[in-house]
Parts: C-alpha cells; sequence; structure tokens
C-alpha cells in the first residue's frame, strides 16, 4: 500500500515527521568498496568489535554518524551472511546504506547508533558457546538482520503517544505493536523495491519465507508491552528443563535444542530484547551516555505532548523535575534484572552481570545524594 511507502508524513501535523519519500540518499562520507578499504581509524576500532566493552560512540564518531554500515560489513562477514544469502558484498553495502539511511539522526536515542548497538548485542550473544550451539545459521542471520533494521525510520515517540496523536502509522496497524510493525514492513519494502540492495534476491522461495517470519517474529518482540510474557516462557521452557537435566553437558543441551523450533523462537526473541535493552549492562561511562539521550528523547516527547495539549505518557520524564537516577534504578528493577539473570542462566554473561551491578550502584550513590543529574556536578568538569 502506498500509504506505508509514504512512511508517517505527520504525526497529528506537528514537525516530526518521516520524510515523504524514504531517504535512499548515501552519506557524504565515502563508504568502502570492500571490508579492506575501510579507512585505518575506522578498521583499528573495528579490530576490537568482539568485546563486550567495545565503544559504539567512538565508532559514532570517527564515522560521521553512520557506525551501521561499517559495524555491519564486519560483522555481517564474520558470520557468513553474504554467503548464506548468495549475495555481493556490494549489495550488503547498499542495503546497510539504505537501511541506516532510513535512520533519523535528528534522534537523540533512537538513531543508527542505537541499531549498530544492538547489532554488536546480538553478534557478542551469538558468540556464546550455549547460544551459537542451540541455534542453525538461519536463524543467526535472521538475528543480525532484525537487530538491523529493528527500530528503522523510528520517529523518536513512543507508540502510546502515535495513538494518543492519531497518527496515520497508528490508524494504519490498529494501534497494535505500531512502531515494530512499521520498522519490519518498510523494511522489507525498502529491500525489496531495488535490486541493487535486494539481500533475498538470490535465495530459494522456502529460504526466505522462513527467513522474513524469524526476523518479523524478533522485531515484533522488542515491543515492550510483551516483556513479562517473553521473559516468563524462557523461564518456563528454557531456564527450568535446563536447571533440571545438570547432568546432560552444555554440547548435548544445545544439539538437542535444534529438535525443538518453538525453543529456538524463544531464544531468539530474547537474545533481541536483551541487546535492545542492554545499555545498563554495558561500562559506566557508555551506560550514562545512553541514559542521558533516552532521557533527552523523553524529554522531547513530553515537551512535545504538552504543547498539543496530549496525554503525557511518562509524566516523571519532564525535563524540568526529573531525576535520571531514578529513572534508570526503577528500569533496572522493573525490566532489567530478572530479564538479564534469566538470559545470563542460559548464556553465561558474568561482564554484563559485573557491569550491572556496578552501574546500578553509580546510580543508588546518586539518587542517596539527591543528585538527579547523570553524574556528580563535580565530574562534570572532567
Amino acid at each position: 500500500m502506498e500509504i506505508i511507502f509514504d512512511g508517517l508524513r505527520r504525526l497529528s501535523g506537528n514537525e516530526y515527521m518521516f520524510s515523504k519519500n524514504t531517504n535512499l540518499s548515501h552519506s557524504h562520507l565515502s563508504v568502502p568498496n570492500t571490508i579492506n578499504d575501510v579507512p585505518p581509524c575506522i578498521a583499528q576500532l573495528l579490530d576490537n568489535e568482539e568485546s563486550w566493552d567495545f565503544n559504539i560512540f567512538e565508532l559514532e564518531a570517527v564515522t560521521n554518524k553512520r557506525p551501521l554500515v561499517y559495524l555491519g560489513l564486519k560483522v555481517f562477514g564474520r558470520f557468513g551472511v553474504p554467503e548464506f544469502l548468495n549475495c555481493s558484498e556490494a549489495t550488503l553495502r547498499a542495503w546497510l546504506q539504505m537501511i541506516e539511511a532510513n535512520y533519523h539522526s535528528s534522534n537523540a536515542y533512537h538513531n543508527s547508533t542505537h541499531a549498530a548497538d544492538v547489532l554488536h548485542a546480538t553478534a557478542f550473544f551469538l558468540g556464546k558457546e550455549r547460544v551459537k550451539g542451540s541455534l542453525d545459521h538461519l536463524d543467526e542471520v535472521a538475528a543480525l538482520i532484525a537487530a538491523t533494521i529493528h527500530d528503522v525510520d523510528h520517529p523518536g515517540r513512543t507508540n502510546s503517544f502515535l495513538c494518543n496523536a492519531g497518527s496515520e502509522l497508528a490508524v494504519l496497524y490498529n494501534d497494535t505493536a505500531v512502531l515494530e510493525s512499521h520498522h519490519t514492513a518498510l523494511a522489507f519494502q525498502l529491500t525489496v523495491k531495488d535490486s541493487k540492495c535486494n539481500i533475498f534476491k538470490n535465495i530459494d522461495r522456502n529460504h526466505y519465507r522462513t527467513l522474513r517470519q524469524a526476523i518479523i517474529d524478533m522485531v515484533l518482540a522488542t515491543e515492550m508491552t510483551k516483556h513479562f510474557e517473553h521473559v516468563n516462557k524462557f523461564v518456563n521452557s528454557i531456564n527450568k528443563p535446563m536447571a533440571s537435566e545438570e547432568t546432560s553437558s552444555d554440547c548435548e543441551y544445545a544439539a538437542n535444542m535444534k529438535n525443538f523450533p518453538d525453543n529456538q523462537t524463544l531464544i531468539k526473541r530474547m537474545m533481541i530484547k536483551c541487546a535492545d535493552v542492554a545499555n545498563p549492562c554495558r561500562p559506566l561511562e557508555l551506560c550514562i551516555e545512553w541514559a542521558g539521550r533516552i532521557s533527552e528523547e523523553y524529554f522531547a516527547q513530553t515537551d512535545e505532548e504538552k504543547r498539543q495539549g496530549l496525554p503525557v505518557v511518562m509524566p516523571v520524564f519532564d525535563r524540568n523535575t526529573c531525576s535520571i537516577p531514578k529513572s534508570q534504578i526503577s528500569f533496572i528493577d522493573y525490566f532489567i534484572t530478572d530479564m538479564f539473570d534469566a538470559w545470563n542462566a542460559f548464556a553465561h554473561l558474568p561482564v554484563l552481570m559485573q557491569h550491572l551491578a556496578n552501574n546500578y550502584k553509580h546510580w543508588k550513590m546518586l539518587d542517596e545524594l539527591k543528585c538527579k543529574s547523570l553524574r556528580l556536578p563535580s565530574e562534570n568538569n572532567n
């Protein structure tokens, strides 16, 4: 339908718009012809991309806010994605450029750096023994593509805002998983409408259908209204049976998982969910930067809701009164701790759990000192 191709042209007449013509332009930064042509400063940074402590903001800076193309080329290459899809590196590069161009660099948080960060976390999780052993190559490819596209054309506003504003997207998707449905639908539309960036053009119909279904399922799993349902299913179907089968080796357990596609689906959902909200498990400085970005995006939404007389969806995110430490503590307590405990029990992620504990301590310390900002005032001068 043309209405989807056009994207959302207006959000109740305000200035936050999806581009009327989806963005096919390329950054003025020259993008390499092959992975070997990457500028040395970028290649050097990417040497460290397999580490959890990889600094995505350095990559954002050195790539002129195009981290997704460069990280994507490296990660997709490492996981054999072009070989699986039987597509050339030129097609993959054109696809990554096109997807990245349709993220909004004007968003404080939901921009292509967030997408690159989620791709990085997904690749890291796929490298963990038990995860790797439980999934097929198709699952890995689907997960990397899902991470790349999962927030494409995000307007920097929440589903609740779009529904309250009566936006075209909310009407189109019946107020249900509005953004997640849009991200997936648009990504597939953009991919298949131009042969130059159609990474799926050389795979057979059955492979395509299976891959497409897996990608859609993962992106839709990032919608937070189903958060507890997804986590509980994972705990009951994966964690609990695993704990009662301590006798079998990891390899046996993982190999057995391949006989249960439903369980593979639960693992893929949990993986992208954790990758999507892994900010509190990053090194403290990265965690603080992400907290500042998401807060700014939410403040801008609250400002706009007040301007337009719309319901204020997140009253705590008022830039005049908000305590960022309190908001982070609540987010970790409510969503993060239980989910990462469950994911860690499966994937074994001691580094993440240590960062999470350190970061929680940081926010608690600020809160106890009645500090509402990202750092103590004395630290802001550093």
